[in-house]
């Protein structure tokens, strides 16, 4: 088969699902903590075993309902979607524990899908009960293996690969997705949409959407045939324990090797300093951007200017980004949010030829004299577009100012931050 074949691990909570994620994508990428259910959105990257390459996904782990409250269906239906898909399903369980009523409540499930499963038992090297126990579940072999320490996990994926030829799939050593996508990267405070906008971007639930603050915890990415979106947690002021903290360093992590940033702000509410920051990170960090108004099927028509012009004021220092009304709820504008992307993704990677370059500063020049005496001009770089000025001393600030507004003014750079480096002479 051409495409890669899908491996989805489940389990129940805190059994080492995103150990084993971790260690195969060759990433720290899911956060790992000695907690309960951290994991709950399902993430799907690329993994590696020998010579093979394959769609990886991390399930969020499951408790018992009472312990979940409202979130347990939501994220049972996402472990439910990520087994359809699925080609293998790797079912990780606890050794240091005996089968547990969760584990036999998600053998279930399983088996309802009729898919291959492959079932593991994790840190065998401190386990306490015999593995032969987990044969209760009613699967034909266990594999007993250690996550952390990548015991066992040769001989679990010597039989998985095996199947997988069966199915008709064949090695692919060292895949990569393909780089011509570009990686839209969906940051805000908490509450404001981020996940919802996501879900209603991809067409499916793929993170999941709660009354509850804070719900999104790692970096959710999938990739579609037009993009490749990323949901990130949100940003706070402050972190109250260690899992907030990890996911803002997979949020700035997600920031850096994105291109484009979707800074979502709810437009039913005042704008705020966090709302700021954001904004604030994606220039700071010379990121393509786009400002997405979200829930606007809460203003109305009437309303509409003066809300857009309140906005656009208090973000002046980003003026250069296109500010768009959208309502993950309803629809509105996403599909014009996206032809937004592609146009300002164009004008990230916009390389310019060296007349027009050099025409356009040198009437710029005419029209206002430079504060130092400049000796070369030369575009060195895009994603973002930068610009090299060779000087006898450092331009002023104000002038540097000047000519990204004449450059803008002639080239437009929609949507795209200049950056204007000097080299003295």
């Amino acid at each position: 088969m051409k495409r890669l074949p899908r491996i989805v691990i489940v389990g129940r909570a805190n059994v080492g699902k995103s150990t084993l994620f971790n260690k195969l994508i060759k990433k720290p990428f899911s956060i790992v903590k000695n907690q309960p259910a951290i994991t709950r959105d399902r993430i799907t990257k690329i993994g590696y075993w020998l010579d093979w390459s394959f769609y990886l996904t991390d399930t969020g782990g499951l408790l018992d309902k009472g312990e979940m409250e409202v979130l347990y269906d939501k994220v049972l239906k996402s472990i439910e979607k990520a087994i359809e898909k699925a080609d293998i399903v790797i079912f990780l369980t606890d050794g240091t524990v005996e089968p547990m009523p969760m584990d036999y409540e998600i053998a279930n499930i399983l088996r309802k899908y009729q898919k291959p499963v492959f079932l593991a038992v994790n840190k065998s090297d401190v386990k306490n009960y015999s593995s032969y126990e987990y044969y209760k579940l009613g699967f034909d072999k266990v594999y007993e293996i250690s996550a952390e320490h990548k015991l066992g996990i040769n001989a679990l994926f010597e039989d998985i690969t095996e199947y997988l030829k069966v199915l008709g799939f064949e090695a692919l050593k060292g895949y990569k997705r393909l780089k011509d996508k570009p990686r839209v990267s969906i940051i805000g405070k908490v509450n404001v949409g981020k996940s919802s906008l996501l879900n209603a971007l991809v067409g499916e639930e793929i993170s999941i959407v709660s009354d509850i603050p804070g719900t999104t915890r790692d970096s959710v990415d999938v990739e579609t045939k037009e993009f490749i979106f990323i949901d990130t947690a949100g940003i706070k002021k402050k972190f109250k324990d260690d899992i907030e903290y990890y996911s803002y360093v997979r949020t700035s992590r997600s920031i850096k090797y994105a291109e484009v940033l979707i800074a979502v702000l709810d437009a039913s509410k005042e704008i705020t300093k966090i709302d700021k920051k954001v904004v604030g990170l994606a220039k700071k960090s010379y990121k393509a951007l786009i400002v997405a108004l979200n829930k606007a099927d809460l203003i109305k028509n009437i309303n509409r200017k003066k809300v857009f012009e309140y906005f656009k004021k208090n973000l002046e220092f980003s003026k250069w980004a296109p500010m768009i009304f959208v309502s993950a709820k309803t629809g509105e504008n996403l599909e014009l949010l996206k032809e937004i992307i592609k146009k300002v993704y164009k004008e990230y990677n916009r390389q310019l030829k060296k007349d027009e370059l050099l025409d356009t500063l040198s009437m710029a020049f005419e029209q206002n004299k430079p504060t130092s005496r400049i000796y070369e001009i030369k575009q060195i770089g895009h994603k973002p577009p930068t610009f090299k000025f060779v000087v006898d001393k450092n331009l002023k600030n104000s002038y540097i100012q000047y000519i990204e507004s004449a450059l803008r003014k002639k080239f437009g750079f929609y949507g795209t931050p200049i950056k204007i480096v000097q080299e003295l002479k």
